[in-house]
């Protein structure tokens, strides 16, 4: 009761509109919201005329219920009013630690003309408070959840720090899943996640930029980086090509990716990510630069290569001989997932001499029964398995999990038994999709299933040969990349000995002494 008569006095239970602040009599309709302008150059400063402050946010706040403007005065006879969003800020921390203290500050009589700002913040318990003299800027700063309060006869505003939005807490990541290392992944909480890789780097020279996207949305995005180790131009180009950004809406890290790539056009992501706090850790520790989005769990980091996107965390943390063992098998399955089916197609249907005679026999009789061609055999196979990949992402996770057995098995098992498709088909297009899972980075594994598809035109049409060219117009491709400065095929294409080797196997923990050059780092010794 003791609270509820606190906020009854504050005003928070009944926010005034326009009617209500300029005419408590008249109960008419509120005035129509004023359009804002949402340009960059746009700037309303803030006024000392205290009304015409007033004015401009009660017009922009219009008819939203959930925008709050609460006026007070100070002890000095000076009108204040504080405004914030409802469900994005604590409204008992805004009275206890804000409009209560402040209601006993007297500006006017102040000794010695300690500035304003000193002043709030010897009485404000709140530790973010700064001076905002764009009253556009301050009004947007509420509406991402801070306060923002205008002092009558004040020709600034003050930012407080307060929000307090509810999001899930750190739990372990779905989709990047380890056995070993820690097992906790960012949230969608932006704050939440520059804390997480505080945690993990506590040296003074790591920096996290706040940056704005969109125009409508005004995204808060933090750039992660060493100051000494990462290339200074990494963050300035990232810097700039994020501030270059003039869309409405981010609502995702996925988003902001294919907007800052270089190569937009290309199949191949430029940009790697991790939903893991010790990957991005690492890789910041490492020369590279980290891209946290308010509202995504997904982190980007850049530069990218195929060498990074094929390594995980848990590389780092297991003995580096089966660390080795599980690198050379992820780049097996690398060329597995793309070659695969189209060498199928191209050796049954065009060059079968290229197989062995006992082979050759078993595959001819195991596709005596089958009615359809080599290349409609594979495609209606593909066909179904995308729609099983897309079916067990879509569906709740028990209903998914039942979806894998029953098209997995029962539906592959009844095509066998009705002589659609022969039972070495099944086995290549199995392990294709198995391999595919193997690679760590998703957005990887996605690009690298348009590229079979590519492949198994080619080879439909020209066998071999069709194939053999597929893969160098591919491999073209992949040298061609670059990703802020950095070549998509380092540490292979310019070579570089010791990092090939690193790239290939995980080398003894003692060994892992420089950090990779392809990167560029001011600082390039990591262990001594």
């Amino acid at each position: 009761m003791a609270g509820k008569l606190i906020f009854d006095l504050i005003g928070f239970s009944q926010p005034k509109s326009l009617t209500d602040v300029h005419d408590d009599e008249n109960h008419d309709t509120p005035q129509e919201q004023m359009l804002f302008d949402i340009s960059p150059e746009y700037d309303m400063s803030v006024s000392t005329d205290y009304q015409s402050n007033l004015d401009y946010c009660t017009r922009l706040k219009g008819k939203n219920a959930d925008l709050l403007i609460r006026e007070f005065t100070l002890a000095d006879g000076r009108r204040s009013f504080l405004l914030l969003v409802d469900g994005m800020c604590s409204k008992q921390s805004a009275e206890q630690n804000l409009i209560l203290p402040a209601m006993q500050l007297k500006l006017s009589t102040s000794p010695d003309n300690i500035p304003p700002m000193k002043q709030l913040s010897s009485i404000i318990l709140n530790t973010e408070l700064s001076e905002q003299s764009s009253l556009s800027k301050g009004f947007i700063a509420a509406l991402t959840g801070d306060l923002f309060l205008c002092v009558e006869g004040l020709n600034v505003g003050f930012v407080i720090g307060a929000r307090s939005i509810e999001s899930r807490s750190v739990s372990p990541s779905e989709t990047a899943g380890s056995v070993v290392g820690p097992h906790e992944g960012f949230t969608e909480n932006l704050r939440t996640n520059t804390a997480l890789i505080r945690r993990r780097i506590s040296d003074p020279n790591l920096t996290i930029e706040m940056l704005q996207v969109g125009l409508r949305s005004h995204t808060a995005v933090a750039l992660c980086y060493i100051n000494g180790v990462t290339n200074p131009e990494l963050p300035d180009t990232l810097r700039r090509s994020i501030q270059s950004i003039t869309v409405d809406l981010i609502n995702d890290s996925g988003e902001l990716a294919q907007l800052i790539e270089q190569y937009p056009l290309s199949p191949l992501p430029q940009i790697d990510g991790t939903e893991k706090p010790d990957a991005a850790a690492a890789e910041i520790c490492q020369g590279r630069a980290a891209i946290i989005v308010n509202g995504s769990p997904y982190v980007l980091l850049a530069p990218a290569t195929v060498s990074s996107m094929m390594q995980v965390t848990e590389d780092r943390y297991q003995r580096w001989t089966y660390s080795s063992f599980l690198k050379i098998l992820r780049w097996f399955s690398f060329v597995i997932s793309v070659t695969a089916p189209s060498l199928y197609v191209a050796v049954v249907a065009y060059n079968p001499g290229l197989l062995p005679v006992d082979l050759l026999l078993l595959t001819a009789a195991n596709r005596i029964n089958v009615p359809f061609s080599a290349v409609t055999e594979v495609v209606i196979m593909e066909f179904f398995i995308e729609l099983l990949r897309e079916a067990s992402i879509r569906l709740p996770g028990r209903i998914s999990a039942a979806m894998s057995i029953v098209g997995g098995l029962i539906v592959g098992d009844a095509a066998i038994r009705a002589g659609l498709v022969s039972p070495l088909l099944i086995i290549i297009i199995g392990l294709t999709s198995l391999t595919s899972f193997v690679i760590p980075s998703y957005e990887l594994a996605s690009s690298l299933r348009l590229v079979k598809y590519f492949l198994l035109a080619l080879s439909a049409v020209f066998g071999i040969f069709g194939l053999t060219v597929g893969l160098v117009l591919f491999v073209s491709q992949l040298c061609a990349l670059y990703s802020y400065g950095t070549e998509f095929t380092a540490p292979f294409s310019p070579a570089s000995s010791k990092g090939f080797v690193e790239s290939i196997i995980e080398l003894p923990i003692f060994r892992r002494d420089t950090r990779p050059e392809y990167y560029e780092p001011i600082d390039l010794i990591r262990m001594k």
